[in-house]
């Protein structure tokens, strides 16, 4: 989980008054081009921005792990939609590919195991790639990375995507987690689901904290993709 925030925080963003974006258990104000001031950002010992950083062995036993991009971070909101939903983790990452999210998934098991899991991705599109020794998040903020890698077709995209997310569905299938997710790409998504994007949030490209209870709300009532026996 390290290794992708300081990806995130070193390849991306900016420092702001010489502190890191991702420290640890320190009230920020500022946060991934969040400059309104209006919402205030703490992140547990795991960079997770959970309820007043709550700490993941902290939660109940049978908890639910939420993972995801900004959208699920929170960014330009007050309250991210997994605060909405009872004894939920918050794991987004804000650039995360579904690739980074399903790492995370895979790393916070090892350290407390989940029974029930829901993804939100609806970058699906997003790649990661190894360059001189390092690797990239392909994201609209990367733009000196991404013009590299701009002959790369949306459907070999998400071939990549989905061969990753099957790794995920028998996992969760063999370890008998109740999964929920959506996946998709970024045009398909708001097609989708635009009736339920009501606002925006204080950063003006992110979810508004009306959207975000919206999504709450469609996560609990989505049929899950796997069941637990």
């Amino acid at each position: 989980m390290e290794n992708i925030v300081r990806r995130i925080e070193d390849d991306i963003f900016t420092n702001i008054g010489g502190k890191k974006y991702y420290e640890t258990r320190v009230v920020h104000k500022t946060m991934f081009g969040d400059t309104s001031g209006d919402n205030e950002y703490f992140m547990n010992s795991l960079w997770h921005r959970t309820i007043d950083g709550k700490e993941l062995n902290e939660y109940d036993d049978d908890y639910t792990l939420a993972v995801g991009c900004s959208h699920t971070f929170g960014s330009g909101c007050s309250k991210p939609w997994p605060w909405y939903i009872e004894n939920c983790y918050n794991a987004g990452v804000p650039g995360a590919s579904i690739y980074d999210m399903i790492d995370v998934a895979f790393a916070i098991y090892e350290e407390k195991p989940f029974k029930k899991l829901m993804m939100f991705c609806p970058h699906g599109e997003r790649l990661i790639v190894f360059k001189h020794g390092k690797d990239y998040a392909l994201v609209p903020f990367n733009e000196e990375q991404l013009k590299n890698y701009k002959y790369i077709d949306l459907d070999t995209k998400i071939y990549y995507n989905n061969r990753s997310l099957n790794h995920l569905l028998y996992f969760c299938e063999k370890e008998n987690i109740e999964f929920r997710y959506v996946n998709s790409n970024s045009l398909r998504f708001l097609r989708n689901f635009k009736k339920l994007i009501v606002d925006k949030a204080s950063d003006n490209s992110h979810f508004g904290n009306e959207t975000q209870k919206n999504f709450a709300t469609y996560m609990q009532n989505l049929e899950p993709q796997i069941k637990c026996s």
